[in-house]
């Protein structure tokens, strides 16, 4: 337990102050880190790492995607740059058919596409062009953002140890109960009302942060996360791996950390892509 709150209290820094700087680039090379680790250890976990070429270029393509997804100026070469990892990929496989099957190349470039893709909604969100201008609100969303996806996690398990009686999916995480889902639900619902009570009170020139949207919407949004958490449940069952890594002492891997996020920062930012969180 004790390590699991030192590795908590590590990790809470590194993001403040990621925070605190508020910077496109910085958040890109981060969210490059995160995905590249996060891609890794899901292509070792489903025993794909064997093929060295395949796994170094997708872990490689996958620390490139948040730059060319929060980077304006590489907008227009998205889909050219995603075609030409795509005939990559099926080279790969054409060079090397005894050893790589359609299934290795599937797997492995699909990891390499979704887990930065989703992470990069996290950049997405924050320059918004429904979230008013300024630091203040951009960074409230993506607080806001990891509160919906690791508070649902936290409210979940000891609302599921203290209470919990009817199991939730019991072949896939003996662990989790309805109790479990629900308090979780609540409990995100409390945070965020917390949240966006603290900010009006702190920063009262600033626009308002509207109780009636963020609530509900982070309320199911923890929803959304379950199925990120049930996901990698699935996976790891499948295959047969307690953690995705260890990376994170007490934690996990990265993707053991980040499977909630992965479901709530895309479900967020199409949320918001109509929906403005600010009262005007």
């Amino acid at each position: 337990m004790l390590v699991r709150i030192i590795s908590a209290f590590i990790g809470i820094v590194v993001g403040v102050t990621i925070l605190f700087f508020d910077n496109k680039i910085l958040y890109a090379a981060v969210l490059a880190i995160i995905s590249a680790i996060g891609t890794w250890e899901l292509i070792h976990a489903v025993k794909c790492n064997k093929h060295k070429l395949l796994t170094g270029f997708c872990v490689i393509f996958s620390a490139f995607v948040p730059f060319m997804l929060s980077i304006s100026v590489f907008g227009r070469f998205r889909a050219p740059v995603f075609l030409l990892y795509v005939v990559v990929l099926l080279s790969i496989m054409l060079f090397n058919h005894k050893t790589i099957t359609f299934e290795n190349v599937a797997t492995c470039g699909g990891a390499a596409l979704v887990i930065p893709t989703s992470l990069g909604c996290i950049v997405m969100l924050r320059y918004s062009p429904v979230i008013p201008e300024g630091n203040l609100p951009g960074v409230f969303m993506i607080v806001y953002l990891l509160f919906c996806a690791w508070f649902g996690d936290s409210g979940a398990y000891f609302v599921g140890t203290f209470l919990g009686k009817h199991k939730l999916c019991p072949e896939i995480s003996p662990k989790k109960t309805v109790e479990g889902l629900i308090g979780g639900i609540v409990t995100v619902g409390i945070v965020v009302a917390i949240q966006c009570l603290v900010y009006n009170l702190i920063f009262p020139s600033e626009v308002k942060m509207n109780y009636l949207v963020l609530i509900p919407i982070g309320m199911l949004a923890s929803g959304v996360g379950v199925l990120g958490d049930l996901s990698a449940s699935v996976i790891k069952r499948q295959y047969k791996v307690k953690d995705f890594g260890s990376l994170m002492p007490g934690h996990g891997g990265v993707l053991d950390r980040f499977d909630s996020v992965l479901f709530v920062a895309p479900f967020l930012f199409a949320v918001f892509s109509f929906i403005s969180p600010i009262m005007q």
